[in-house]
């Protein structure tokens, strides 16, 4: 069941929109996160790479460890990467089926802006059900949200935003932008990794 829970949040947290309009992205992106309700010392940072629609997220949090995932935005696929008691696995997933419509929120443009990263960023409204808070997030709108790992129904990437989960709200801001050129290798599975289904993996685990 724990790795069902994970398995879903995480999917959730990395899932993606078709976008239109921008064009495509290659970069490293780092995302710096606190937990702020309830505020305490929890981190969690969020390392991710793209290369035109190959996109690699990799997260390292203070309460799930490192977590890995692979996209690949033009087929809709995407790999999860873990590392078990019982092996190596590349758990196949379809983020098609996660789009970020689990939370119901609800957003709007607002006049105003900040520079982030020594880029422009422009400000959104958004109300969360069963939040009594409206949240400032900002976004770059020459850059695709899918390129994000989270809210990439929005009109643009989010580099400054806040993220309901069953463990509190995160608060991620980007801490660092570099547009480059990653090598393909970066996205592919590594050596020693055994591709499954979601279904065949929870198989494994359960299996004494």
């Amino acid at each position: 069941m724990k790795y069902t829970v994970f398995l879903l949040s995480f999917l959730f947290s990395v899932s993606f929109f078709a976008q239109k309009n921008q064009k495509p992205f290659s970069g490293e992106l780092l995302f710096s996160a606190v937990r702020v309700i309830p505020e305490d010392s929890v981190r969690e940072s969020v390392l991710l790479y793209a290369k035109d629609s190959l996109v690699k997220v990799i997260t390292f949090s203070t309460l799930m460890g490192k977590q890995e995932l692979i996209k690949h935005l033009g087929v809709e696929r995407s790999y999860l990467l873990l590392e078990t008691s019982k092996g190596k696995f590349a758990v196949k997933t379809d983020f098609s089926k996660h789009q970020d419509t689990s939370l119901q929120y609800t957003f709007k443009k607002k006049l105003g802006s900040k520079k982030i990263c020594g880029k422009k960023a422009k400000k959104l409204l958004v109300t969360f059900k069963d939040i009594d808070k409206t949240f400032e997030f900002y976004y770059y709108k020459k850059v695709a949200a899918k390129y994000g790992s989270a809210f990439t129904s929005f009109p643009g990437l989010v580099i400054d935003y806040y993220l309901p989960t069953a463990q509190g709200v995160y608060h991620y801001t980007l801490s660092e932008f570099k547009p480059k050129d990653p090598p393909l290798t970066l996205f592919m599975i590594p050596d020693g990794f055994k591709r499954v289904t979601l279904d065949e993996f929870m198989e494994d685990m359960t299996r004494p």
